[in-house]
């Protein structure tokens, strides 16, 4: 072999390590730049898909409880449970275990809705339950269920503004918001 070969591969080989070298001190003062960026973009990604199943869960919640208000709506009770063989203390006992069940299946639904969206679902529902338990003690005792579907729908209908409805409205207008 001559010199001049072994000179050339010399070279070479002092070149190659000079890049080498210089790319790895490259690497080192690069790397961590490229890796916060990765990770910025990564936990952006991550933000933006759990906003958009925040967002999911949200309207499902709103959905959820614009279903109860129409639920336990005292013409929807009284349409679902009325029966012509039985008693009227049976038929509040169900009507009012209805809405209670309504409301504790819905219970879960309050994380994901504003507090005063919950405040105006729980006392539609406190206010159902009292106007189904109030009206059955203007009847006689033994009236018969029409009679006392009579009068919760005609306290119903007696209000200024129908609060199933109101509630509704508030939903709607907090979920466009």
């Amino acid at each position: 072999m001559s010199k001049e070969f072994v000179d050339f591969f010399i070279q070479l080989f002092v070149i190659a390590f000079g890049v080498l070298a210089g790319g790895l001190v490259l690497f080192w003062l690069v790397w961590p730049k490229v890796e916060s960026f990765l990770l910025r973009l990564n936990a952006i990604n991550q933000n933006r898909q759990f906003t958009k199943e925040m967002q999911q869960l949200r309207f499902g919640a709103y959905e959820r409880l614009l279903l109860f208000t129409h639920r336990v709506e005292p013409q929807q009770l009284m349409l679902r449970n009325h029966s012509a063989d039985i008693s009227t203390d049976r038929f509040v006992r169900q009507i009012l275990n209805e809405v209670e069940s309504e409301y504790q299946h819905n219970l879960t639904q309050q994380l994901y809705v504003t507090d005063t969206a919950w405040t105006f679902v729980g006392e539609l529902k406190d206010n159902t339950l009292s106007l189904l338990r109030n009206a059955k003690e203007g009847l006689p005792k033994d009236a018969p269920v029409d009679q006392y579907i009579s009068a919760v729908l005609q306290h119903v209908k007696n209000l200024e503004q129908n609060p199933y409805a109101a509630v509704q409205l508030i939903l709607k207008k907090e979920l466009s918001v």
